[in-house]
């Protein structure tokens, strides 16, 4: 695999020994996917895919959407009856242990 020529400056194209390929400055090669990626950031084991230039913005969303999903779930949890019921039982064992400490004579 040769260098592009497509009028770009290549001068500090690298080349990489494990892929056979020259890659352009800001790419890496990722160990877990074996392949070069341009703008290189991670390895995502979620997304099942290294982090790079091409896919940023797929990575941004991904985050925001779990992080919108994990409000949604903690909202939910928190206002749903069940928490609500959850509530009024333990304040009520709560009463009942004070009404209990008043019958000692404490």
């Amino acid at each position: 695999a040769g260098l592009p020529r497509d009028g770009r400056d290549l001068s500090e194209w690298r080349y990489c020994d494990l892929c056979s390929v020259y890659q352009p400055p800001t790419a890496a090669h990722c160990p877990d996917c074996g392949v070069c990626i341009d703008g290189y950031d991670h390895h995502c084991p979620w997304m099942g895919q290294c982090i790079g230039k091409s896919n940023m913005k797929a990575f941004t969303s991904f985050n925001i959407s779990w992080l919108l999903y994990l409000m949604y779930a903690l909202i939910w949890v928190s206002f749903s009856p069940a928490a609500k019921r959850l509530a009024l039982h333990a304040g009520a064992k709560a009463e009942g242990a004070d009404e209990g400490d008043n019958e000692d004579g404490l």
